[in-house]
Formats: structure tokens, C-alpha cells, sequence
């Protein structure tokens, strides 16, 4: 509630600043919106999560604490700088790597193993970092890349910090849920202002932040999954219901930079509209529409995770987990496609 109300009302004062100081998105061929609109939602976002969370953790001690909140600073102040001033890329994947670097070495927040998918256990610890280093910035840049339309980010956002809250309340880790519920409160107050007739944008600062937090929780779920006396799944399981929780930015990444490398024949992170989300919106929905489907497909792929996870090995549930999320993702592009055809 407190991360909430922060946000909330945080962001009408960011929205006047950035109008009185022309720090606005200039619209153009690419982007889907045709105003004028402040990219500095990631700094309400991250103020609301940021204040309530060292708040209410004052009495709960972790190792990896300092060590997570450097790194959140070091994306926040690179994304703010990007929204800002635009970087080129690899100076943003410098700042992403310095501060994945700090939680993986110095937080030892680490992929440790694979839980015996595809028949790996555990993990030299170098093979280990790297590893987690590829994990991070992999799921950081998703939610970049996924950040494209009114509410999208955010959404999968509440679903990643909802989905592991549950999880940390019955393994008993109240510092990093804790950290989940303030970030649902944050996100869902920014979703009030960005979901319909967006007035901010999450810019960069937003969702880089929520795309390592989203990393964050899950290598910490895995991590404290294994070692809990009773786990609510199997080892193996949990990974393979990882994968279903961050289904949609990561497939979507997946797609996406396959299509720009090896058939448009150009850089991963070069700009286009080839996202799934893009192409709902081509197909007649409006943002909040396309934004509701790409939920409940989420939701609906947690689900079925947990499901078949009592009728499937692992190596298997992923196999179908990614087929059918392929199956899906070629809808829209047929509806599109058929409408091409037809208008000619």
C-alpha cells in the first residue's frame, strides 16, 4: 500500500516537471503514440518500490541486500539517463553489466543449477556466472524490448512479483516478498496512469528495473526452492514453472531477435515492429486490448505449467510450453496477413 501510494502520487508531479522542462517522448514513424508524453515513469516507480522496500526490511538481514540495491541504483541512474538523453548501446549494456556483475559475484545471486534438466545438476561455479550474468541481462533487455505498448511491461510486471510473493510467503522469505508486494503496489500505480490514455511511460529506468527484479526473483526462488525443507515443487519443476512465469517477454525476445538477425540480416537491438504486441495492434486491438490478451495468455501459461507439471518430465513440459507459445504467437500474424491479402 505504501509503495502505491508513493508511486501514485509521485507521478502527476513528474508529468507537470516534465512538460514545465520539455522532457517529453517526441512521437515518430516507429512509436505507436502521436503526443508529446514524459518517459519518466520508471522514476516514480522506482522511488515507490525503492523507499518502501528499505522501510519495512529495516529489521530483516540478507547478504545479497546491499549488493541488490546498488545494482537497482546503477540500472536506475543508467535508464534515467537513457530517457533522457539517449545512449548508444553499448554503453547501456555497460551499466546493465556492471550491475548484474555485482549481484552475481558479490550478492552470489546465481543460477547454481539446472536441477537435472536435460540430465545437468549442478554447475561449475564459472560456468555458473556466466550463465547468470546471460540470464539477467537476457530478461533485462526482454522487458525493454516488451515495453511497447500502453501497460504491457507492468502487467507482466504484477504477474512476475504476484506469482513469486505467493511462493516467498509459504517458503517463509519475508525480505524478498517484501520486495514483491512493493513491487505490485508500484506497478499497479503506474498502471493507472499508463493502461489507458497513457499520460507517462515507464521509459527505460522502468523497465530495466522491473526486468532485473523480475531475474532477481527468480534465481532467488530457485536458490531458496532448493534448499527449503519442504519444497512446494520439485527441483526440476520449478525451473520449468520459471520459464512459464516470464513466457511471453522472454519467447517474444526470442522471436524477435532471431527474425532481426538471421532473416532481416541486422542488429539484435536495431528498432522495428516486429513484436507480438505490435502486431496486435495492427490487427484493430487497442493497446489496453492487446494488453489484456498477452496477460491472460500469461496467466493461462502459468497455469497450465502447474497443471501438467504431474503428468510431464520437464524436458518435456518446456517442449510444449514453447511449441504451443510458437502456435499462439502465429495468430495474429496470420490474421494480419490475411487481411494484406484480402485488401489486395
Amino acid at each position: 500500500m505504501v509503495s502505491f501510494v508513493i508511486t501514485y502520487l509521485s507521478i502527476p508531479a513528474i508529468i507537470r516537471l516534465s512538460l514545465v522542462k520539455r522532457l517529453y517522448d517526441v512521437p515518430d514513424q516507429r512509436k505507436v503514440h502521436n503526443a508529446r508524453i514524459s518517459p519518466l515513469g520508471g522514476m516514480a516507480i522506482f522511488g515507490g518500490m525503492i523507499i518502501s522496500f528499505v522501510f519495512f526490511t529495516a529489521h530483516l538481514a540478507n547478504p545479497a541486500l546491499n549488493s541488490v540495491l546498488v545494482a537497482l541504483f546503477i540500472l536506475f541512474i543508467t535508464g534515467v539517463k537513457d530517457d533522457l538523453y539517449p545512449l548508444v548501446p553499448y554503453k547501456k549494456l555497460i551499466g546493465q553489466i556492471a550491475a548484474v556483475a555485482i549481484v552475481v559475484f558479490q550478492g552470489n545471486i546465481r543460477l547454481e543449477s539446472f536441477y537435472g534438466l536435460f540430465q545437468i545438476n549442478e554447475l561449475p561455479y564459472w560456468v555458473s556466472a556466466v550463465l547468470s550474468l546471460i540470464f539477467f541481462l537476457a530478461i533485462i533487455n526482454s522487458f525493454n524490448f516488451i515495453d511497447g505498448i500502453n501497460g504491457l511491461s507492468s502487467s507482466l510486471g504484477i504477474i512476475v512479483s504476484v506469482t513469486y510473493s505467493i511462493w516467498f510467503y509459504y517458503l517463509g522469505q519475508d525480505l524478498f516478498l517484501i520486495l514483491s508486494l512493493t513491487i505490485t503496489g508500484s506497478q499497479l500505480a503506474f498502471l493507472r496512469f499508463n493502461l489507458v490514455d497513457a499520460k507517462i511511460f515507464m521509459g527505460d529506468s522502468g523497465s530495466m528495473i522491473m526486468g532485473f527484479l523480475a531475474a532477481l526473483l527468480t534465481i532467488y526462488f530457485l536458490q531458496t526452492n532448493e534448499r527449503a525443507e519442504t519444497v512446494l515443487l520439485q527441483k526440476i519443476d520449478a525451473m520449468v514453472f520459471s520459464i512459464a512465469v516470464l513466457i511471453i517477454p522472454v519467447f517474444d525476445t526470442i522471436r524477435v531477435v532471431l527474425v532481426r538477425v538471421f532473416v532481416l540480416k541486422k542488429s539484435p537491438f536495431a528498432a522495428d515492429r516486429n513484436h507480438i504486441h505490435h502486431v496486435l495492434l495492427d490487427i484493430g486491438l487497442k493497446h489496453a486490448q492487446a494488453t489484456v490478451v498477452l496477460v491472460v495468455v500469461n496467466i493461462f501459461f502459468v497455469l497450465l505449467a502447474l497443471f501438467l507439471n504431474d503428468y510431464l518430465r520437464a524436458s518435456v513440459l518446456i517442449t510444449v510450453l514453447f511449441l504451443l507459445a510458437f502456435l499462439l504467437s502465429q495468430i495474429p500474424f496470420m490474421i494480419k496477413k490475411k487481411r494484406v491479402l484480402g485488401d489486395k
